[in-house]
């Protein structure tokens, strides 16, 4: 039975146990329908000065085709009409949208539609945030869940759980674009439960000699290879209580690399786990002990985000150890950018401001003595929806057996180039199979004589390259 690591996003979706991956487009006609339960979870949010982020869901649809800009073929899952809150659903904890059936066929896009009217930002006095809400801005809204293998439902399989993982931290950025509310630029995906497995454990550290929990520590869950930090997709992410424990749940069977770091203590170093196993069914305890920054000696570590939009600001903190590995308190900071024109930097001590100025990329240095350290920040141009879709190059002829990689650019209306946005990969035929995606960069084979269209989706729109395999 063939399994695939989901990206992810914020969608869940409702599948078949033991379902099994076909290059079929439909399978055999079923003796009955498969009842669907459609759950909604959430990654942690990372803003302690929200009290609650509430999104009112009309309907959970599914779709056996990638390209979700075509509005017909959709078959409805759920209709909850009500709202939830995301800041309740967290450690695994999820909310019932509700039940339907489905056909015996590979579902290929998930289709959340949310009444942005009705939803809404919570700070913690009780008032309420800004909220920009994607096209059309408001009224109905319909988001898609990025579905990288088709979710496969067999008729006489026991009836399934679709989970739709809404990761708030990464879809609502607070003034992204420097305008003072919350963007939200939707994560979703969506995944089969009885397929996935958990990562759990405790986050502490004996920096004070003696070991405490450490809360609030990101933890984040990555594909790619472990040897080229550049190939690194995000899966999930999770976030330590109190306690210092996290959890993070739905995910795929597979191999996978997990970084956990606390950004508010800049002085103690991140921790990079490859080769972690999650398997179906199963929890995969992993404690991770943070340690001091420099390993006892001298250190200078920056922290903090690693993207804005263009016209919004992001702060970075600096932490400083002198030859003993004690922090330096008020230790002098000097900041530079590689490229001002991209985003400029105003460092005061140990703290910077990082503006985004136009879309591209730029490294921010920080000096103190003899000692620097560096952090590569992503300015992305537009706040628009992808408006295009283009896969690079748009056509390849293999041999059987050969390799070949494929790129996406992704365009808004006026021709802006995006990125972090979400990417869904899909090949038409198994004579073209996908040994991996990373993003907006894909890696497959030619695995018989025949032809395929490869297919990339990004919030609705589909571009696609012609591949004959010799």
């Amino acid at each position: 039975m063939l399994r695939r690591v989901l990206p992810a996003l914020t969608a869940a979706a409702v599948l078949v146990p033991g379902a099994c991956y076909q290059d079929d487009t439909t399978a055999a006609s079923p003796s009955r329908a498969s009842v669907a339960r459609v759950l909604l979870t959430d990654a942690p949010f990372p803003y302690d000065s929200v009290a609650s982020v509430n999104v009112y869901v009309v309907s959970v649809s599914a779709s056996t085709d990638p390209d979700t800009s075509d509005d017909g073929g959709w078959e409805v899952v759920a209709e909850p009409r009500r709202r939830f809150d995301l800041l309740s659903l967290q450690q695994g904890t999820t909310a019932l949208l509700g039940e339907g059936q489905l056909s015996r066929k590979l579902y290929r896009a998930i289709r959340v539609v949310i009444d942005a009217g009705a939803s809404d930002i919570r700070w913690a006095d009780g008032s309420e945030a800004r909220v920009s809400w994607p096209a059309p801005g408001s009224g109905l809204i319909t988001l898609h869940a990025l579905v990288e293998e088709p979710l496969a439902l067999i008729a006489d399989a026991s009836d399934v759980e679709i989970v739709i993982d809404w990761d708030v931290g990464r879809s609502f950025l607070y003034n992204y674009y420097g305008t003072g509310e919350f963007t939200l630029i939707p994560w979703l995906r969506a995944v089969h439960r009885a397929f996935t497995g958990t990562l759990a454990g405790t986050v502490t550290s004996n920096h004070t000699g003696t070991t405490q929990p450490i809360a609030n520590a990101n933890v984040g869950v990555y594909g790619g290879d472990p040897s080229r930090p550049a190939t690194w997709y995000v899966i999930a992410t999770g976030r330590s209580d109190a306690t210092g424990f996290y959890r993070v749940s739905f995910l795929g069977s597979g191999t996978y690399i997990v970084r956990v770091e606390q950004p508010d203590y800049p002085y103690l170093a991140r921790s990079t786990i490859s080769g972690v196993v999650i398997a179906a069914g199963d929890t995969t305890t992993l404690p991770v002990s943070l340690q001091e920054a420099g390993a006892g000696g001298a250190f200078l570590q920056i922290s903090g985000p690693t993207s804005v939009g263009v016209g919004g600001s992001i702060t970075l903190f600096a932490a400083v150890g002198d030859a003993s590995g004690d922090p330096v308190p008020n230790p002098t900071v000097s900041w530079t950018t590689s490229n001002a024109s991209v985003a400029d930097v105003l460092g005061i001590g140990d703290t910077a401001s990082v503006t985004g100025r136009a879309p591209g990329l730029t490294t921010i240095t920080a000096t103190s003595g003899t000692l620097r350290d560096s952090v590569t920040i992503e300015v992305t141009g537009s706040a628009a929806p992808v408006a295009s879709v283009v896969v690079q190059p748009g056509s390849a002829e293999l041999l059987v057996g050969d390799s070949a990689g494929f790129t996406v650019v992704l365009r808004d209306a006026a021709g802006n180039v995006l990125s972090g946005r979400p990417v869904s990969w899909f090949s038409t035929d198994s004579a073209f199979v996908i040994e991996g995606s990373f993003g907006t960069y894909v890696l497959g084979r030619g695995r018989r004589v025949g032809s395929a269209l490869l297919q990339a989706t990004s919030e609705g729109k589909t571009g696609q390259a012609s591949i004959t395999v010799h």
